[in-house]
């Protein structure tokens, strides 16, 4: 009788090397592509290495699409180990809120902006909006003092204009500056000796473009903060001074909390960067 050679199960040995060698899963979230989102995404892929494969999804978040939002999340639940969603957004709707609800808090992580109405302990990293603008006007204080008034210039949709607007109404209470909300810029509007917040990218082209015409000088005359920073705002009209989250240590922080399976909730650094234009 002869001896069968001796051979292994070749499918249970390849799955036991895909078991021992899987990647951990990680979805992350988007409303949309560009502006800051893409240093918050590269910050996360540094800071998470090759230990995981990273998927990005790009989806809308609004009541028109909350019920494939909702499809979408329960498809993938089951496939990712982690899902990191940005929730950049003044207000979310029920429908949306629900949706995150069904994520398994070990699951969910939340990046930008935190949401009462999201239950239970869960990982986020966050920004706290009217907290960050009043500590860096504090910053900024020595240099505002050239100045009577203190201004904000923003779309009425942009999100967090208004908790930005009561932390900027707050200050100006607090240090007797006048104080003003703008939704538009024109000559009216920009006057000598008070300096401006300014939101919006248009506005802030607008704004220099005004503060030419009327002869006006950055940095002595009027003063001009931008919201979010640019490679190009440190050149622009000398250097334009920025006040700004850290986007990229917002992502690296989302990715920490994975890394070290923590369900905390970190608040994001915010710096006043100071150039020429205050």
């Amino acid at each position: 009788m002869k001896n069968l050679p001796y051979t292994t199960n070749t499918l249970a040995v390849i799955h036991t090397e895909e078991v021992t060698q899987r990647k951990m899963k990680i979805l992350v979230v988007f409303n949309r592509i560009g502006d800051f989102r893409d240093k918050i995404y590269q910050g996360f892929l540094d800071e998470i290495g090759d230990v995981a494969l990273v998927d990005l999804y790009v989806q809308q978040m609004d009541n028109c699409t909350a019920a494939h939002f909702g499809a979408t999340m329960n498809e993938k639940m089951e496939r990712y180990d982690y899902i990191a969603i940005l929730l950049h957004a003044s207000h979310l709707s029920e429908d949306v809120l629900k949706v995150v609800n069904t994520i398994p808090r070990e699951k969910l992580l939340i990046l930008d902006k935190r949401n009462q109405f999201i239950k239970g302990e869960y990982a986020c990293v966050y920004q706290d909006f009217e907290g960050d603008i009043l500590t860096a006007l504090n910053d900024a204080m020595p240099l505002l003092t050239k100045y009577s008034g203190i201004n904000l210039v923003s779309h009425e949709g942009y999100p967090f204009a208004h908790a930005i607007a009561r932390a900027l109404e707050q200050f100006a209470q607090q240090h007797d500056f006048d104080f003003h909300f703008y939704t538009q810029v024109d000559k009216t509007t920009i006057r000598a000796e008070e300096a401006y917040l300014i939101l919006s990218e248009q506005f802030l082209a607008d704004t220099l473009k005004i503060t030419q015409e009327l002869g006006y000088h950055l940095g002595s005359d009027i003063g001009v903060v931008s919201y979010h920073d640019s490679p190009l705002k440190e050149i622009l009209a000398g250097g334009i001074t920025v006040v700004t989250t850290d986007h990229e240590q917002l992502g690296r922080s989302a990715a920490s909390l994975i890394l070290h399976k923590k369900r905390e909730h970190i608040r994001n650094p915010f710096l006043f960067i100071q150039r020429a234009s205050l």
